[in-house]
Parts: structure tokens; sequence; C-alpha cells
């Protein structure tokens, strides 16, 4: 499934590993360091000047797979709320034959 996160990125749902809401992280010490961490690390895929309301951390399959320990984290952020993004996931999901019978 691939899921569309605004500025004409899209990234494959297989890889998502997290889907955070901006407000959320500035409210947790432990998981603003987080994400500061990967900007640090070069992590930051792409870069929104403002009106960013999502994180998105990604990870390559080879390293989630083979349970290595790597750096191959992304960090994308979007201007969709974490809300439509999740929808979109869930929407893909669906077994549209049992949707419209």
């Amino acid at each position: 499934m691939i899921i569309h996160i605004g500025e004409n990125i899209s990234l494959l749902g297989k890889s998502i590993v997290a889907i955070l809401d901006v407000k959320t992280v500035l409210e947790s010490k432990d998981t603003k360091d987080f994400i500061d961490d990967l900007i640090k690390k070069n992590c930051l895929a792409n870069n929104l000047e403002k009106n960013i309301k999502t994180y998105i951390i990604t990870t390559d399959d080879n390293s989630i797979i083979n349970r290595k320990k790597t750096n191959k984290y992304k960090l994308y952020v979007s201007n969709i709320s974490s809300t439509s993004l999740l929808k979109r996931i869930n929407m893909n999901e669906l077994d549209w034959r049992k949707v419209n019978g």
C-alpha cells in the first residue's frame, strides 16, 4: 500500500514505523528529544517551513526483517493531520468486496 503524505511524497505503508502528531511530540520531552536526535543525524527527508502537523518515521524493511541494529530511519514532516493519514491507511486495508457487497 502507498500512502500520500503531501508535498508530492508517497511512502510504502509497510515502511512506516510511527505517525506522530506534532502537538503530542511537543508535550513529551522524551519524544521531542528523539525527533530532535533524528534531525541532528540528518534523517529528515523533507522540510516544510510552516504548518507542520505530523511527523512520520520510516525504516528500511530489511532492518526490520533481519533485526539489525541500524540507523536507517527517515523522518518526514507533513502538513496533513495524523488522523487523516491513519484514515488513509485504514481505508487501504479494507476489503472492498465486503464493503461493496
